[in-house]
């Protein structure tokens, strides 16, 4: 629908009315000490160095590391001469994201698999700067060689799951996806309820200089997908 741009209080109406139709679900799961953290990763520590009945503010020291909680992977994690986390572009961190729990099974998840799921949801292939966002727990499954070369061919934004990597020694889908220039997030928290969306994904990684990656707050906005139809009651 083309937006009314010939008379400003048009407009106005217009975005109003597209700000209350907006849902907003948060993916970021919050920093403490008891975070969960990659085996061998140092834990979060958080200590005051300020009290506001002492010092009339309040304030902590946070020592963290660019790769806990909810973070992202910049190219340069594992990519000699990659790109570093404040060299990516904006608009590459906001975008349309496929959503889907794939947790039910074990093993490392496919790219029929991916594709069988897809269509089971009557989902697009996402594609040409789109994210894919995979429920996949913390526990038996991870992402297979196979599929990560699948979301490189279809040419991903990024990849972003719920479990602290998608893969594990010797990182073979890390290096597959982020030689492509792809991103990679990791520790999200995706409610079952997302399932079979199309979102648009809200990546805010820190503006860390050099960073390999950085801590993020990561959100999906919702607008008329199955999910807004259903939280209005209309027929899903």
């Amino acid at each position: 629908m083309p937006v009314p741009l010939h008379s400003p209080g048009m407009l106005l109406v217009y975005v109003v009315k597209r700000i209350v139709r907006l849902r907003i679900v948060d993916l970021t799961r919050p920093l403490s000490p008891e975070t969960r953290v990659y085996p061998g990763d140092p834990p979060v520590r958080i200590e005051a160095i300020a009290d506001i009945e002492k010092d009339g503010y309040y304030n902590r020291l946070l020592h963290v590391h660019e790769h806990v909680g909810t973070h992202v992977d910049a190219p340069a994690h594992m990519i000699q001469g990659g790109a570093t986390i404040d060299m990516l572009e904006p608009a590459r961190l906001v975008a349309p994201a496929v959503v889907m729990d794939l947790s039910n099974a074990c093993g490392p998840v496919t790219s029929r698999e991916i594709i069988a799921a897809l269509r089971l949801r009557r989902l697009p292939l996402p594609q040409n700067g789109w994210y894919l966002l995979l429920r996949i727990g913390g526990g038996c499954r991870s992402i297979s060689i196979d599929a990560a070369e699948w979301m490189v061919r279809m040419k991903l934004a990024g990849l972003g799951v719920d479990a602290a990597s998608p893969d594990g020694p010797p990182y073979n889908v890390h290096r597959v996806l982020l030689s492509s220039n792809m991103l990679i997030i990791e520790n999200l928290n995706i409610p079952s309820m997302l399932d079979g969306e199309i979102v648009t994904i809200v990546v805010a990684p820190l503006l860390v200089k050099g960073g390999s990656g950085a801590p993020a707050r990561v959100y999906a906005l919702l607008d008329g997908g199955r999910l807004g139809k259903w939280l209005r009651g209309e027929q899903v």
